[in-house]
């Protein structure tokens, strides 16, 4: 397992175990979110859209978001809240899966491509998407 892959599952299953102490000292925090930037609002958002299954439970003209196990996944227009990125570069959005066949199929049926080769790894599989603008998302399985 190469480092980036070790401190991911690391992280991962970090953020899985429960730590009642972190729970009270941050009683404010509520949901974990991330967004991807977008240049182009309405392909992002048929493109997550089928990949994630579901619609957006926000939908404004610049932000898009979805419920993704009681967190947000959301899109955000680029010239608006991450101006200076560009597409590709940035937070690398994971999501638990417990069936990355299923995504795969999905992406072939978005993409009209193949999907990427699920990763194997001890303890984790991944599956590395990219979106239409390059950027990275990455869907996991923990194995027990």
């Amino acid at each position: 397992m190469n480092t980036i892959s070790r401190l991911t599952a690391i992280l991962i299953l970090g953020g899985l175990l429960p730590n009642a102490a972190a729970d009270e000292r941050a009683s404010d925090l509520v949901q974990m979110g991330a967004y991807v930037a977008s240049n182009d609002m309405s392909t992002s958002e048929a493109f997550y859209s089928a990949l994630l299954g579901r619609d957006p439970v926000i939908k404004l003209e610049n932000f898009v978001a979805f419920d993704v196990a009681g967190g947000i996944f959301a899109i955000a227009k680029r010239d608006i809240y991450a101006p200076n990125s560009s597409p590709g570069n940035g937070a690398v959005p994971y999501i638990h899966s417990t069936d990355l066949k299923a995504v795969q199929a999905r992406i072939e049926q978005i993409t009209g491509k193949d999907a990427p080769e699920i990763i194997i790894e001890p303890g984790i599989h991944i599956l590395k998407v990219v979106d239409p603008e390059g950027q990275l998302v990455e869907f996991f399985t923990l194995i027990r």
